[in-house]
């Protein structure tokens, strides 16, 4: 398995499901053997761990991300591989992911911290508009999903020429 694509999501909150949502379609339409279309929404403490145990040359994580942009715009974020947190920054991180806390910035930070996020990591990350629990997807972050979909398709299509082939 060279490349993880993992979907971070809030079950049935709004905007927030949006990394499940995103995962359901790509495993419809499939990404390719050598790519593993995952849900990483269960703590990114876990999901660290398990990114040290598979070891893949390649991750892309695809969640809600709040920048204050217009809601639906679909982002796109290389995540260097020197970057690294400060010590309190990390330390809050893990603190807040050992808590519960779940989001795709989030689970960046904490395996960088732990070390075992992959040298060639990027973040496809939407604008939510809407977070209430129960309620589905936004007009607007609903109609991004073939944005991101889109996204995640040129990400797997760069892995050649990245040497992650």
């Amino acid at each position: 398995m060279r490349l993880l694509v993992g979907g971070v999501g809030e079950l049935l909150q709004g905007d927030l499901d949006v990394g499940r949502v995103v995962l359901e379609r790509l495993r419809l339409e499939g990404l390719g053997a050598d790519v593993l279309v995952e849900d990483i929404s269960y703590g990114a403490v876990a999901v660290s761990q398990y990114l040290e145990d598979l070891a893949p040359d390649g991750l892309v994580v695809v969640g809600a991300v709040s920048r204050g942009r217009p809601p639906g715009t679909v982002g796109r974020r290389r995540v260097m591989p020197d970057e690294l947190l400060s010590v309190d920054v990390a330390n809050g991180a893990i603190r807040d992911a050992v808590t519960g806390y779940v989001g795709a910035e989030l689970l960046i930070d904490v395996s960088g911290a732990l070390g075992s996020r992959p040298a060639h990591t990027v973040l496809i990350d939407v604008e939510p508009l809407s977070a209430v629990p129960g309620d589905p997807l936004s007009d607007e972050v609903e109609g991004a999903v073939d944005d991101i979909v889109l996204a995640v398709r040129e990400e797997v299509e760069r892995m050649p020429l990245l040497g992650i082939s």
